[in-house]
């Protein structure tokens, strides 16, 4: 991909992708896709964002691009990812778009999509799009014209499109620590949790277009375990910026990531007979733990790529409706086709109360493989496939490890780093494993920043 990476266009603020200029040709492009497209007819669109202050020339410049190809546009304000998701399909739009760049800090921002339907655009629809931002000027004469647009207040549908999820006063009498990571869901998971009845106590939930995920939310987990014991609270939930991801911890502060949710709701769901298939679709950056665990209760967990999108186009050709990420992304299909942090924490709450059971003793079925994860900044990514004498190597330590353990090396989608991953039943082997694997990357790989080259 030229200009996609894992989800969506991402970015430094005022990068090459996010520069004004460029935005705006991709709300043209966006806009000449979808008149091709047969099933495509009203052309309309409905663009989301999260808190950060670069959202605004974004929306401009992508609204500019949109109309000058004759979309009418509904601004959905802000709201969480998968709010865009529910207000497109329900809305039947054409498209739906969220300016955010998730997890990431504020000097970053991203342009994610939603088709038709609710879900993300295939590798090849996004091809179709990068072939045709390249066939526009990259200036214009009439950039600046004034784009008409419609506001709709997309978090409120949001929230009255879970509204029965779980019964009236359902959390009463719950405890609950909330971090919304200065992000998209400061008013939408606390208004949710308090409508069920539930104490809640919050952080991250003043956000002031520049402090986005800084130090909170889901890439900072110790926050709220902190939070949790300081105030003797049942649980904590913990978003990223966009809201499309969930970090739970227990009473005793130990966090859980997305893994032990799988595990939880893939056991809970399939001894009430209500798991598609018997199986749910993960990653290969879940553990191997999870398979252990989930084989003990007669699942099969199905591997993909990473992303949530890759986990979504498994679960809808294998007719699943369980899947997610170990990073926090959970999709389950009888309501959603994307990531929804605030459905995976209500899914979660649901288990408790029908099993009458805390989330540590829910979350005791899964023992994770001791996992260590580093990340390498590289000066460009060079194909690993192509290196034979490194794949020879990376085969070497695998077959040390056999069953009891595995190694993980891949690009960032969307920034110049390698991650590596080493995971076994013994820690001491897998600290070996990762010191041998980073030797073998520096001695086959250009490790280092771009801007030294």
């Amino acid at each position: 991909m030229k200009y996609f990476g894992t989800d969506g266009i991402r970015d430094r603020v005022r990068g090459p992708l996010l520069e004004p200029p460029f935005v705006f040709r991709l709300g043209r492009a966006l806009g000449q896709w979808m008149a091709r497209t047969p099933t495509q007819a009203s052309h309309h669109v409905g663009i989301g964002r999260d808190t950060r202050s670069s959202a605004g020339y974004l929306f401009l410049a992508l609204a500019r691009g949109l109309h000058k190809e004759g979309i009418r546009i509904f601004d959905f304000g802000v709201c969480p990812t998968p709010a865009v998701s529910i207000a497109v399909n329900s809305l039947g739009l054409n498209m739906g778009i969220v300016i955010t760049a998730s997890h990431n800090p504020a000097s970053d921002n991203g342009i994610k999509l939603f088709q038709t339907g609710g879900c993300k655009l295939s590798p090849d629809q996004e091809l179709a799009i990068e072939a045709l931002i390249d066939t526009l000027p990259s200036q214009e004469e009439d950039y600046a014209l004034t784009p008409p647009v419609r506001y709709y207040e997309a978090r409120r549908h949001y929230l009255e499109f879970y509204k029965g999820l779980l019964p009236e006063n359902a959390l009463m009498g719950l405890r609950i620590v909330l971090d919304c990571a200065n992000g998209s869901t400061f008013r939408t998971s606390g208004e949710m949790l308090g409508r069920l009845g539930a104490q809640v106590i919050t952080r991250g939930c003043d956000p002031d277009g520049d402090n986005i995920n800084a130090d909170v939310g889901s890439e900072h987990p110790e926050v709220i375990s902190q939070a949790v014991r300081a105030s003797k609270a049942d649980l904590g939930i913990a978003h990223d910026g966009d809201g499309d991801r969930v970090i739970l911890c227990d009473a005793s502060g130990a966090i859980l990531d997305g893994d032990a949710v799988l595990a939880i709701l893939g056991a809970n769901w399939a001894k009430r007979q209500v798991l598609t298939g018997h199986t749910v679709v993960a990653t290969i950056m879940s553990n191997l733990g999870l398979d252990k665990c989930l084989r003990e209760h007669g699942v099969t967990l199905k591997r993909t790529g990473v992303g949530d999108r890759q986990v979504y186009f498994a679960m809808r050709d294998g007719g699943y409706i369980l899947g997610g990420e170990a990073s926090g992304h959970f999709i389950d299909m009888t309501h959603l086709p994307t990531g929804d942090g605030l459905l995976a924490a209500m899914l979660v709450l649901r288990e408790l109360i029908l099993n009458d059971r805390p989330l540590a003793d829910l979350a005791s079925i899964y023992q994770p493989f001791p996992q260590l994860k580093e990340n390498l900044p590289v000066k460009f990514k060079m194909p690993l496939a192509s290196n034979d004498d490194l794949r020879i190597q990376l085969e070497s330590l695998q077959n040390r490890l056999g069953e009891k353990g595995r190694i993980l090396l891949r690009y960032s989608g969307t920034e110049s780093k390698i991650r590596l991953l080493s995971e076994a039943e013994d820690p001491d082997l897998a600290r070996q494993i990762l010191t041998e694997l980073k030797t073998i990357v520096h001695a086959h790989l250009p490790i280092g920043h771009p801007s030294t080259l």
